[in-house]
């Protein structure tokens, strides 16, 4: 059965007793009934309803909690019913997690039989301490029926965050909702729902600020392999805009933040200077005249090939860049501002850039949300390309996927009246052109009496970077070097038999990404071709296809299909035609496919050709964008279907 959302996998440290502390502030009294009754939910097909599911911020703090950094109050309330007697059996405990700024401060949970019954569960609950200083509270042994509600309200202090997310819609669905956001009145938010959501009620009291949202119906957000499902999900983003204290407005921009993060990745002591100035006149490849691409390139190679990236000091000791070089390791703060420090001392220009990931939540220029960028990008304003100096597998102009093409704050400094400052802005993180990313196959066909293929397959791009992270991680050993081959050759293992199989320029190497991944490979597939009375059938579909499964429903509604990166690729197939035969079915290996305009954002091309005696079939993908939609994602629906029917096509060769 699906693991549903309540159902949170967690990597369980060490169970802890919880402490239960008394209810405080319960902002649901007319909720929390001594004898509660059973609600009427309309039928559903749905293992689980959320009847009723209530949020509070309250940025009203005693005295006490803010002397203890406690920014705000945070309070779930939320009713799970369970629908069908195999939702009851399935779910044995309930996962409620909790961010590392957040520390509980109540809890109350129970459960409401059919009969009317009520069990408490408060003793059936424990705290367990997962991975990123991050904890969850658990209620375990649930033993539940169908009809049945559990019912929780939680409790939290929050410490530090004035800004944040609460995610409205799931994977269940919701019949009510409501959200609502209280803040003194020396405390001015930015509050956005996101689009498809009802307008805040904003009202004002004596003393307090009131955001509020309510609504009724909100459905479930089925997962796809076709979109990043946390972005899509409904939500409300909320952010500190500025504090009164006292006779000061303090204001939250991303210039402060710009100001408070830029300067530690760039600030070179003389004496750093001096000592890395030294140790460059050791690295070889300096001594030589190279385009900048390359030398960005090389740089990074280097570095990450000679230097280890370690886990931060637990002592505290501040690292500088003379140690990272007498000691060959940094952490990531020290590893940025080395290997940009380089990049300085060589005359590249650099600028950084924070982020986040398309598969997370995207920054807002107008909200600022501190703790959300934690992704940090070098970035060359010449060429308009970056890197990522601490993921240490990828290179030069690829850096990870998901951090291509979403919001990013820029910082840079210049000088003003001859004094240094930090000049911010946002601009979209630098995608590699697509046709960078290339993946091309040429698949020969012996004789259709030997079923044997010689293969060439190159990979440039992203596709390389990831074969090298494969090939010098798990495929540095022999059993692996086989898990990466059978990845990515042509046919099922079970059908193809490699004879032989050679991999160039498979690990990260002085050779950068425009030079592709080479693999060349022999395969005995005895069913790929089959001699009847008066036809031979050759099974052509795997090889220009692909093995990947394509029959899958495009999101639903305005959500849209989203791929990891832009890409193209291009696959030829070569057939000898044997003497007195000709193709039966030559018109089923041509189409095209393509959006609309001059420039078609994605597209499906494929031809069938005669040369002499050989038959040659070409194929040709290619993808521009990472997100498609509207007439877009229905040509990306189009060319889903083709790609489906061309894998179980088959090519037939007929007798004249």
């Amino acid at each position: 059965m699906k693991k549903w959302v309540l159902l949170l996998a967690v990597a369980v440290i060490a169970i802890l007793p919880l402490s239960m502390q008394a209810q405080v502030n319960s902002y649901f009294p007319e909720i929390w009934k001594d004898n509660p009754q059973l609600h009427t939910t309309p039928s559903t097909d749905a293992p689980y309803t959320i009847v009723d599911y209530r949020m509070v911020r309250d940025f009203n703090v005693s005295p006490r909690d803010k002397a203890q950094a406690t920014s705000h109050y945070k309070t779930l309330y939320k009713n799970i019913k369970v629908n069908t007697q195999r939702a009851a059996d399935s779910l044995t405990r309930l996962v409620m997690s909790m961010e590392p700024s957040e520390a509980l401060r109540g809890l109350r949970i129970r459960v409401i039989h059919p009969g009317g019954s009520v069990t408490s569960l408060n003793e059936q609950v424990r705290m367990i301490e997962m991975d990123r200083e991050r904890k969850a509270i658990v209620a375990n042994n649930l033993v539940l029926e169908a009809g049945c509600e559990i019912e929780y309200e939680l409790s939290l202090k929050v410490q530090y965050d004035y800004a944040g997310t609460d995610y409205l819609q799931s994977g269940i669905p919701c019949n009510q909702l409501s959200f609502v956001l209280i803040a003194p009145k020396t405390l001015d938010f930015v509050v956005k729902p996101s689009a498809g959501l009802p307008a805040l009620q904003d009202s004002i009291t004596d003393t307090n600020h009131y955001y509020q949202l309510n609504m009724q119906n909100m459905p479930a957000l089925p997962t796809s392999d076709l979109y990043f499902y946390l972005p899509q999900l409904k939500r409300i983003d909320f952010g500190l805009k500025h504090a009164i204290e006292g006779k000061d407005t303090v204001r939250m921009t991303w210039q402060k933040f710009g100001e408070d993060n830029y300067i530690p990745f760039v600030a070179v002591s003389k004496a750093e200077y001096k000592q890395l100035e030294k140790e460059l006149q050791k690295w070889p490849f300096l001594k030589q005249r190279i385009p900048v691409p390359q030398m960005i390139y090389l740089v990074e190679q280097f570095i990450k090939s000679n230097y280890r990236l370690v886990e931060p000091s637990e002592t505290g000791e501040t690292v500088d860049i003379i140690s990272i070089i007498r000691n060959k390791q940094a952490e990531k703060a020290d590893f940025t501002r080395f290997i940009n420090a380089v990049y300085y001392m060589l005359n590249i220009h650099t600028q950084v850039l924070f982020t986040t990931s398309r598969d997370s939540l995207l920054m807002d220029s107008q909200l600022v949300y501190r703790q959300l960028p934690t992704n940090v990008l070098l970035y060359f304003p010449g060429l308009q390309q970056a890197l990522a100096p601490t993921e240490m597998n990828t290179r030069f102009p690829c850096y990870p996927s998901l951090w291509t093409g979403i919001p990013a704050l820029r910082c840079r400094d210049t000088l003003v009246a001859g004094e240094s400052k930090v000049l911010t802005d946002f601009i979209q993180t630098p995608a590699p052109p697509y046709t960078l990313s290339n993946i091309t196959t040429e698949a020969t066909l012996r004789s259709v009496t030997d079923p044997t293929w010689e293969v060439k397959q190159s990979f440039g791009g992203y596709p390389a970077s990831n074969l090298k992270t494969a090939f010098g991680g798990t495929g540095s050993t022999p059993d692996g070097r086989l898990q990466v081959y059978n990845a990515i050759l042509p046919f099922e293992p079970g059908i193809r038999k490699p004879t032989e199989v050679k991999a160039e320029n498979e690990v990260f190497n002085n050779r950068s990404l425009d030079k592709p991944v080479l693999l060349n490979s022999t395969l005995l597939t005895t069913s790929s071709v089959e001699n009847k009375n008066n036809s031979i059938v050759i099974h052509v579909g795997p090889l220009l296809g692909g093995n990947m499964p394509v029959d899958i429903p495009l999101p639903p509604g305005d959500l849209p299909v989203q791929i990891t990166f832009p890409y193209y690729q291009e696959k030829r197939v070569i057939v000898p035609l044997p003497a007195g035969y000709k193709v039966a079915n030559k018109e089923d290996f041509s189409a095209e496919i393509s959006d609309k305009g001059a420039d078609p954002a994605l597209g499906f091309k494929m031809r069938c050709e005669q040369d002499g005696n050989q038959l040659r079939i070409f194929v040709l993908e290619w993808y521009k964008q990472t997100d498609f939609s509207g007439s877009s994602k229905a040509v990306f629906g189009q060319l889903l279907e083709r790609i489906h029917t061309l894998q179980q096509q088959d090519l037939i060769l007929v007798k004249e």
